[in-house]
């Protein structure tokens, strides 16, 4: 009976450390967040996460990367977004870059699926000492599990945020 006992209450610990451990892999995993269209069925579905509208859409200092190169920096002052129109450009990233320290944004255009091949390490880029989001725009439907895919190390961002554009 003792044995019997001792060994319920080992498989009782047991299941309580793998829950905790799978519990703590899935809040680590919580800070991506799809953004709905207001006119969206899903808006419901919103997170509780503020979203920093006035980076995401605002007038801000842009640094715009498209075919590996910067084509266009826009502002008087230190860049707050850095736009990277493709995916195949996110190896300039790892570039260091004095432009890159007050960016507190960057947002990647995923124009196809097959840029989500193109997966981005956010633990290997270089220079960004005030980022505090990641806005993955995809111009196709795409899933939390493919953007959390796609970007290796998120957890090392306060916030990934992504949506998904219908081009017209």
């Amino acid at each position: 009976m003792k044995n019997r006992m001792n060994a319920t209450l080992a498989s009782l610990t047991m299941v309580c450390m793998l829950s905790i451990l799978f519990s703590a892999n899935g809040f680590a995993q919580n800070n991506i967040q799809r953004i709905f269209d207001n006119s969206s069925e899903n808006s419901s579905m919103r997170s509780s996460v503020t979203i920093p509208n006035e980076l995401l859409h605002g007038n801000n200092p842009t640094i715009y990367i498209q075919n590996s190169e910067i084509i266009n920096v826009t502002g008087t002052e230190s860049p707050t977004v850095l736009k990277l129109l493709d995916a195949s450009s996110n190896s300039l990233l790892q570039a260091s870059n004095r432009s890159y320290n007050s960016v507190q944004v960057i947002t990647i255009t995923l124009n196809q699926m097959s840029d989500l091949n193109n997966r981005l390490d956010l633990s290997r880029i270089n220079g960004f000492t005030s980022l505090r989001y990641v806005y993955i725009k995809c111009l196709f439907e795409c899933s939390d599990e493919q953007v959390r895919n796609y970007l290796m190390n998120a957890d090392s961002v306060t916030t990934v945020f992504y949506k998904v554009v219908n081009p017209s």
